[in-house]
């Protein structure tokens, strides 16, 4: 039997392949357009740091939204553009300067850290198969009954979604769903529903962690030593993400409502569990009991550790080693896992903090706060304004990418505010990133569910809609009652 997260993961990993006269047109484009925005026009006030860090900017956004080439390799792109530009005045190479290191700070980021360990943490809840015995806990726990069987589906991929990628989430969900949707009727429209319910579980919940989403991590990146705890940020995040998942699980209901009273679950029994190289599901598991509850043990302790760091003070970079050393030397996890892991989100992430970390040292952000005069605009208005704006953006690109792109702008903009402000502006532009959802191809969720072939393009754009507009409301009302 092939093991269809791995299959569904490699479906819809990044590897388009892009014609080499289609890219080198869209990369030499996005660099002439950067050219003449920042070097044709006479701009007052602005350095030539802060001018050639303006063309890195222009010609990053250019990169992301033309996707030109991958989102992470324009993420390197930028380090290297502010180490050469801006980390030797005149091109002196010679002069010995240390100023280029600063550009490197990101890649020490707490965030890096925190990341890889949930990464870790996600790579070993496959292998032992603790994801799939606790979906199947639950759903036998709920019954067979549609609507809370679909309860079900939501609650285990939005709380799974908190730290582990919706994308691996989703692929995995996918083989909890074959021996469900199998069971069902063909022309039972609930098949929709119990598959739209997942994508809108594995979106939003990732919202509810730093380490969820990357747009919640750039945002914490990109507010430093302001950025709130791991505890605090749920405490942000949660309340509107539940109440966005269920407002949507109505409305799945409603539009498409079951035509079967019950569903059988039975066939879950014979979900693999065992080595994916075999279907005999009669034999001894191969994964030792011990590693289970290893794995439950690390992972338990180790979120606990994020959550109470006010009280104990260890830092979260410390408690991010903890799945890392503690896997790797009882065997769970070993140098192919290594490999498995998303180092392009990594990088991409250290990206867009190391763009934030030259619009600020330039001055950059000075300048553009100029640009704009918002006048008497309340910060709530300027926040509804690009909060709406990340979500059409982050439809049609990468929401890691609009996240990179708009925050360093909201920041710069907002630098009268105050930092309290701010704060709340950054938190509430990274989490309506996460209702981008109205094409196949927004998020990767989405994609997985659509390659099912029991979806819509038009599926996905009703609750698109729907989401796109209440979501950001929830986001807003919610942090401007904290705030």
């Amino acid at each position: 039997m092939l093991d269809t997260r791995r299959h569904l993961l490699k479906l819809i990993h990044y590897n388009y392949k892009i014609p080499l006269k289609s890219a080198l047109t869209k990369f030499v484009l996005s660099f002439l357009f950067a050219y003449i925005v920042t070097f044709i026009p006479s701009y007052e006030g602005l350095s030539n740091s802060a001018l050639s860090m303006f063309f890195i900017l222009i010609f990053a956004a250019g990169l992301w939204i033309t996707e030109a080439i991958p989102a992470f390799s324009v993420s390197l792109l930028i380090i290297g553009l502010e180490i050469i530009l801006l980390g030797f005045p005149d091109f002196d190479f010679a002069s010995g300067s240390k100023e280029w290191q600063y550009f490197l700070k990101p890649w020490s980021s707490t965030l890096v850290f925190l990341f890889l360990a949930g990464f870790i943490l996600a790579i070993a809840a496959s292998k032992t198969k603790l994801d799939l015995w606790m979906a199947k806990k639950v759903l036998f726990l709920v019954g067979n009954k549609p609507e809370n069987i679909l309860s079900g589906l939501i609650v285990i991929t939005f709380v799974l979604s908190m730290f582990v990628s919706n994308t691996a989430t989703t692929a995995m969900m996918m083989t909890i769903l074959a021996p469900i949707l199998s069971h069902m009727r063909e022309d039972n429209p609930f098949q929709k529903a119990i598959l739209l319910g997942v994508v809108v579980a594995a979106n939003i919940g990732g919202m509810g962690t730093i380490i969820g989403t990357p747009p919640n991590a750039i945002a914490v990146g990109a507010l430093g030593d302001n950025a709130p705890s791991f505890i605090a940020w749920m405490f942000h995040a949660l309340p509107p993400a539940i109440i966005a998942v269920l407002i949507l699980r109505y409305i799945i209901i409603k539009i498409y409502p079951t035509n079967e009273k019950t569903i059988t679950i039975t066939s879950l029994e014979q979900v693999n569990h065992y080595d994916d190289s075999t279907t005999d599901f009669a034999r001894i598991p191969t994964i030792p009991s011990w590693k289970k509850m290893l794995v439950i043990g690390v992972f338990c302790l180790t979120v606990l550790l994020w959550l109470t760091g006010p009280i104990h003070h260890v830092p979260t970079t410390v408690v991010s080693f903890l799945p890392i050393i503690a896997f790797t030397i009882f065997g769970i996890i070993d140098v192919d896992d290594i490999k498995e892991i998303r180092w392009d989100v990594i990088i991409l992430i250290i990206g867009g903090l190391s763009l934030g970390l030259g619009v600020s040292k330039t001055g950059l952000d000075d300048w553009l706060a100029t640009l704009i005069d918002f006048g008497d605009l309340s910060i709530v208005l300027i926040v509804f304004v690009f909060g709406y704006i990340v979500v059409a953006v982050s439809n049609f690109m990468s929401n890691t990418a609009a996240t990179n792109i708009i925050l360093p702008l909201l920041i710069a903009i907002l630098a009268s505010f105050g930092q309290e402000l701010t704060t709340y502006a950054v938190i509430s532009i990274a989490l309506c990133a996460s209702f981008a959802m109205t094409l196949p191809v927004s998020t990767p969720p989405n994609a997985i569910m659509y390659s099912s072939g029991k979806l819509a393009s038009n599926d996905f754009l009703k609750l698109g809609i729907i989401i796109a507009i209440i979501g950001p409301l929830f986001i807003i009302a919610w942090l401007s009652f904290l705030y």
